[in-house]
């Protein structure tokens, strides 16, 4: 039978279970047999019904890397503590002493926001753009007062 407007073959009512079947439904579950509906199954499942994770694979260098700068960004954290410390405001209205003691309070976590948005916004870029965006943090927030201090 065709359809008579565009002259396709028309679907007929033993044809509902072949119009709901799509190209890879053998890898995502088909159609359920007794109900009629489309089953996904998105997550593997193990054989005692806890849903299992994808196994990802590892990289020993990311890993490496990623606890290497984990330890320099606590550095950081630390340094900044021991820097604001050692500084002082010397402004006399209180606005700008709250301006200064949140100038501090931002220098002293912006390493952990930077450590944690570079995890972030990287898990899947290969393991020279995470270094590089860990090391340009270093660069850019290590703790200068306290390193001048040490220094002279």
């Amino acid at each position: 039978m065709r359809h008579p407007e565009t002259g396709r073959p028309a679907l007929g009512p033993d044809d509902d279970d072949e119009a709901l079947r799509w190209a890879g439904d053998e890898l995502r579950g088909g159609v359920d047999p007794l109900t009629k509906n489309r089953v996904f199954n998105a997550v593997p499942s193990s054989d005692d019904g806890v849903d299992a994770a994808p196994a990802i694979p590892t990289n020993m260098a990311r890993t490496a890397a990623t606890v290497l700068f984990a330890v320099l960004y606590l550095g950081i954290v630390v340094g900044w503590i021991l820097s604001v410390q050692i500084t002082g405001s010397t402004a006399a209205d209180v606005f700008s002493q709250v301006a200064w003691q949140f100038g501090e309070f931002v220098a002293i976590i912006a390493g952990a926001l930077w450590y944690l948005a570079v995890l972030t916004l990287t898990p899947d870029s290969r393991t020279a753009v995470r270094v590089g965006w860990f090391a340009l943090g270093v660069g850019v927030l290590l703790p200068w007062p306290i390193l001048l201090v040490v220094a002279s």
